[in-house]
């Protein structure tokens, strides 16, 4: 893990506890509020934070899947930023499966929309690339966390319905 991402990391958990604390202090804190609040504050600090100082060679890159040719290029640091890229985005199609009651397709145009606007403003704002590779990266992860947390709810629905008639035995004997 590089230092940047380091640093990402724990802006990430300071934004986490700042914006935590209020609704702690106030009786508003719940599960579902905290869930969403680490996430925002960890997604900003990942993409955001901490902020450039140097320009990178280009502002867009827009050949897909280019990061296979950066594998080779630049060795394991590009496929590590592809695969964060993915894992970044796996806890917003869990959320929007188990809270939003999305259908992949929306949980995955969801994720595409987030990555556009995150890509959008990283240009603006924070002296990064708009890359094609991270759409498509964090669009997969946002589908791969749908599909994750339904196969969640399908295991606890089976585990749940055949535990049922167990209990129901223990109790005539």
């Amino acid at each position: 893990m590089t230092n940047a991402q380091l640093a990402s990391i724990q802006w990430g958990v300071f934004l986490s506890v700042v914006f935590l604390l209020p609704q702690l202090l106030f009786r508003q804190l719940t599960f579902r509020g905290a869930t969403i609040t680490v996430y925002a504050s960890m997604l900003f600090a990942a993409t955001f934070l901490p902020v450039q100082t140097v320009a990178p060679r280009q502002s867009v890159q827009l050949v897909p899947f280019q990061w296979i040719a950066d594998t080779f290029r630049d060795g394991q640091i590009a496929f590590d930023q592809m695969t964060l890229n993915v894992l970044l985005f796996v806890p917003l199609g869990a959320m929007l499966m188990f809270w939003g009651g999305r259908t992949i397709g929306q949980a995955a145009l969801i994720g595409y929309g987030v990555s556009l606007l995150i890509e959008g403003s990283q240009l603006l704002w924070a002296n990064r690339i708009f890359d094609v590779d991270d759409l498509i990266t964090n669009t997969t992860g946002t589908a791969l966390g749908w599909l994750g947390a339904l196969a969640a709810v399908k295991v606890h629905a089976r585990v749940t319905a055949a535990a049922v008639p167990q209990r129901e035995l223990a109790g005539v004997r």
